[in-house]
């Protein structure tokens, strides 16, 4: 029974036939002539085949009627119902419906209470870009804050790994983190490998709130890419896609294949 068939047919052509099926329960529209009064030549052809189907299930006119009045309720319902992903950009806003990536990435740190994931390449003005989360770690006992953010090798540089990884640590204390308590920082320690073919880079950007919402972005963790670049996003509220992006980047961290930064 394909109910996609009544999908096809706007609010005013369902109510309309619920109508006469009341009206005339005796002989109401059912072959495909009779439904032409009411729908075009192609709706009328499909809503047929269906009504013949919930004619074989033993439903009567006054049933089928009900049914035709529930697929108008549950459609307006569902048009009301919050859509489970919005639209985040930064740049010229040319649409009325998008939402603004500083504004959404700092809600997002505002209403965190047990965990946040944010993953990234680039971080500049962490103290701005920061400002919140740190303000809410520093005001919630029982928050947590993972980064996975990138380290790189300059081209031609040949110094060693560990001191790559203690010079970064020390910048981002002092530079890019606005808070008393820390974070807890991952990288991927393949981007430190002296080899272009095998070295990589943590090019994701996203922000995992609770387990809870997501938002999956071009754009990195610097004033530029929240404020001024054209960048693109999405806020998911779906705890199932917000958990496995979550579980991917924990289960990175529990195989060992992101390293800590020691931030102490």
């Amino acid at each position: 029974m394909k109910f996609d068939h009544l999908a096809s047919l706007n609010r005013k052509e369902l109510l309309r036939l619920a109508e006469q099926f009341v009206i005339d329960s005796s002989s109401p529209p059912m072959t495909e002539l009779a439904l032409r009064n009411h729908l075009t030549r192609d709706h009328a052809s499909q809503v047929a085949a269906f009504l013949k189907e919930l004619v074989q299930q033993n439903m009567s006119p006054a049933q089928i009627a009900l049914l035709l009045r529930a697929f108008v309720a549950g459609t307006e319902v569902s048009s009301y119902a919050s859509s489970p992903a919005e639209v985040v950009i930064t740049g010229p806003d040319v649409t009325t419906s998008a939402r603004d990536t500083s504004v959404v990435v700092r809600q997002l740190f505002r209403k965190a209470h047990q965990r946040v994931l944010a993953v990234g390449f680039a971080v500049h003005q962490g103290k701005s870009v920061f400002k919140t989360l740190g303000e809410r770690l520093d005001s919630k006992d029982a928050l947590a804050v993972t980064l996975c953010l990138n380290i790189e090798r300059s081209r031609g540089d040949t110094t060693r790994r560990q001191d790559i990884v203690r010079r970064f640590a020390i910048e981002f204390v002092r530079d890019a983190w606005p808070g008393e308590r820390l974070p807890t920082v991952y990288y991927d320690p393949r981007s430190l490998d002296s080899s272009e073919r095998t070295a990589s880079s943590m090019h994701a950007k996203c922000i995992v709130i609770d387990g809870e919402e997501a938002f999956v972005t071009s754009a990195n963790f610097t004033e530029a890419a929240q404020q001024r670049n054209i960048e693109f996003g999405l806020l998911v509220n779906s705890p199932i896609i917000a958990r496995r992006i979550e579980s991917h980047f924990t289960t990175l961290i529990r195989n060992d294949l992101l390293a800590r930064v020691p931030l102490s």
